[in-house]
């Protein structure tokens, strides 16, 4: 699960943020005039993107809640009045954003929808100040608020899946110009009835002291949870159980109440004896086969194709860097040998030994064998992909994780193993390739 950071990257204090400040410094233990539920960041988004959006009903908003905070005694339903403003006011300046947070307040004490907790709203946010002046970000914003707002009998979790395959794409696309540092260039590709990428890509390159471009292509899947038509109804009713059980024991005259919900996006629905949270071989096999399934061939004859998959609902176990190794050594989780789980995605073979973190000292560090290969690596699948590019959530932060097959040959015969190094080093936190060749860097795990 992520971390939601919702707010990051705020503003400096405006004057309304201040006014808000000083009012509560005032009133916070006066229930007529107190103001729980506001928070000061949003007040500051919202005076702050009055100038980004030129919009007259916002910044009237911002000026009525400036009076409201320096003569509450005017108004007799002070409280409620200024909540209604601010929440006109985000709906406004953020519309995404808003509906969102309206989708988590709705259910909020009740349960908890998977998929809506996986988007992260300070992204989201971002999205929304990026789409003012950028027409792909624009595009994903409008079409996340579509299917929020469209009037259909699906239900909601389905309806947030919907969604969340928008926020992945929307998602890479922010999250890439990042890390391209204005060397990139990343545009969506319009949707036709011909399979093809999700992306075109120029990164501005050396080539012997002279400015060149690469151009190059990514195809994006965000894979799910295991079995999600029916685990994600499952996961709401495990929530549901959970919150009755927390009322029946606080209405027994219990002054503390506890109860517990598992989130576990590789288990199937149903009876699941075999199925093992702790296991390093399970999460590689998921992975691959659910990679599998969704790129195909026909993605990727544009030109050099980078398949990039989205792990933001389908979280890997914490491995660092070292998860591009074939197989390293962990002092900090009982000192063992362990596999890296994105380098046997990408490279593993039928049969071979995957090892797992011990659960005690003395514990078995074996998991088994692979029931399936690798998907740069299966024959079958024959991906033409130049490279395996994972956004993944590890250790606080977002990471794009990068592999590729030394040998693969492009069928132009104008990309080779130089273009593909130049576009996973500026694209990724770190890379490795088929021959293990960076396995100096990733043998030993650091909790860093």
């Amino acid at each position: 699960m992520l971390s939601q950071t919702p707010l990051r990257d705020s503003p400096v204090s405006t004057p309304l943020g201040d006014a808000f400040d000083h009012h509560m410094s005032r009133y916070r233990s006066d229930p007529t005039y107190a103001l729980p539920s506001i928070e000061h960041v949003w007040l500051d988004l919202i005076e702050d993107r009055v100038a980004g959006t030129s919009e007259p009903t916002l910044a009237a908003l911002v000026t009525k809640m400036m009076d409201m905070l320096a003569t509450p005694s005017k108004y007799t339903a002070f409280s409620e009045e200024f909540q209604a403003l601010y929440n006109e006011a985000r709906s406004i300046a953020y519309p995404l954003t808003h509906e969102l947070i309206k989708s988590q307040q709705e259910i909020a004490g009740i349960t908890r929808d998977y998929t809506l907790s996986c988007l992260d709203l300070g992204l989201v946010r971002a999205f929304e100040e990026e789409a003012l002046t950028d027409s792909s970000m624009r595009d994903f914003v409008s079409s996340m608020l579509r299917k929020l707002r469209a009037a259909t009998k699906a239900p909601s979790h389905e309806i947030y899946r919907e969604v969340f395959e928008v926020y992945s794409e929307a998602a890479v696309c922010h999250l890439l110009r990042q890390r391209g540092s204005g060397r990139l260039t990343i545009d969506k590709i319009p949707e036709s009835s011909t399979p093809g990428p999700d992306f075109a890509c120029q990164l501005a390159v050396d080539r012997n002291g002279a400015p060149a471009e690469l151009t190059f292509y990514i195809e994006v899947k965000a894979l799910d949870i295991v079995d999600p038509k029916r685990r994600l109804p499952e996961m709401l009713d495990d929530g549901v159980n959970a919150h009755i059980a927390l009322e029946e024991q606080l209405a027994q005259g219990n002054t503390v109440a506890t109860a517990e919900t598992e989130i576990a996006p590789l288990q199937p629905s149903g009876p699941a004896p075999d199925y093992d949270p702790r296991s390093i071989r399970l999460a590689i096999e998921k992975i691959a086969e659910k990679a599998a399934n969704n790129f195909g061939s026909a993605q990727f004859k544009q030109g050099p194709t980078f398949a990039l998959v989205n792990l933001l609902r389908l979280p890997l176990p914490g491995q660092g860097a070292s998860t591009l190794a074939p197989l390293f050594y962990d002092e900090e989780n009982g000192g063992a040998c362990v596999s890296g789980v994105l380098w046997h995605v990408a490279f593993g073979k039928l049969g071979w030994p995957i090892y797992r973190y011990p659960e005690f000292a003395g514990d078995r560090t074996a998991d088994g064998t692979l029931t399936r290969e690798g998907i740069l690596a299966d024959p079958a699948l024959a991906l033409p992909a130049a490279g395996l590019i994972v956004l993944h959530y590890d250790q606080g932060a977002y990471r794009f994780d990068g592999l590729y097959d030394a040998r693969w040959e492009n069928a132009l015969g104008t990309w080779t193993n130089l273009e593909t190094e130049e576009v996973l080093h500026a694209l990724c936190d770190a890379y490795n390739d088929s021959d293990n060749s960076k396995s100096h860097l990733y043998a030993r795990y650091r909790n860093r």
